[in-house]
């Protein structure tokens, strides 16, 4: 059986730093040994995950790693997994696996098992609970299963100890009635969505967005439908060609 290693705590607690110590450990250890002695490992992150660029993970520390594999979905990570071989595996922001298409966390679960039937070590970072205060099923469920499990704190902006993670629009908790999962990416205009470690004190789940909020929120559809009415515009403008 393999080694399972979980990495897990609040937003900006420094669990992408921890994850890079064993990156850089794994490079320091095949600097220094022959090639038979050497661990092959790879790198995966969501293409979700797009606060880096693609092949880039960067700790708030300012560690990084610049060779890290995008991938999709579960099956596109199993495929690429399958082509590299890796006898380390390291999975970042695995919690995105729970959402979209050909996503399921008992998918993911299934194949982190099977890999570590088959003799591979597997570490798996990202969060375990949402901003809501659920469960992601993914590191949740394999708890009971990790042989190590890394779980970084920080501090609250009141000085306790924060153990939630909130998020905030245009400096506002979110309402409960809102997705999950957000992918706030430079393909879209800014929805200005920022997340913080807060303690349980602190950490806030609104009914409603606060109706700051919601104006915000009215003027960004005012916004989108002004880019339809725009595209179609330059649509209609176009030249037509003679068939």
């Amino acid at each position: 059986m393999g080694f399972l290693t979980l990495i897990f705590g609040t937003m900006a607690c420094g669990k992408t730093a921890e994850l890079l110590k064993i990156v850089s450990k794994l490079q320091e250890h095949n600097s220094r040994c022959h090639l038979r002695d050497q661990k092959e490992f790879a790198v995966f992150k969501p293409s979700l995950e797009t606060r880096d660029a693609e092949t880039v993970i960067t700790s708030r520390s300012g560690q990084s790693f610049d060779e890290a594999i995008a991938v999709k979905n579960i099956t596109e990570l199993g495929g690429e997994i399958l082509q590299h071989k890796p006898q380390v595996i390291i999975i970042d922001e695995c919690q995105f696996f729970e959402f979209g298409k050909d996503n399921d966390p008992q998918k993911f679960i299934k194949l982190i098992r099977g890999l570590l039937k088959n003799g591979r070590d597997v570490i798996l970072c990202g969060l375990i609970q949402n901003c809501y205060g659920g469960e992601f099923e993914i590191l949740s469920s394999l708890c009971h299963e990790a042989d190590e499990i890394i779980n970084p704190h920080t501090t609250c902006s009141c000085g306790k100890t924060a153990s939630r993670t909130q998020r905030l629009q245009m400096g506002y908790p979110t309402p409960i009635t809102d997705p999950i999962i957000v992918v706030d990416d430079d393909n879209s205009h800014d929805l200005c969505y920022s997340y913080e470690p807060r303690c349980k004190e602190c950490w806030e789940i609104p009914d409603e967005a606060h109706p700051h909020l919601l104006v915000f929120r009215q003027n960004l559809d005012k916004i989108d439908q002004l880019k339809v009415i725009l595209d179609n515009l330059r649509e209609s403008l176009q030249p037509k060609t003679a068939d």
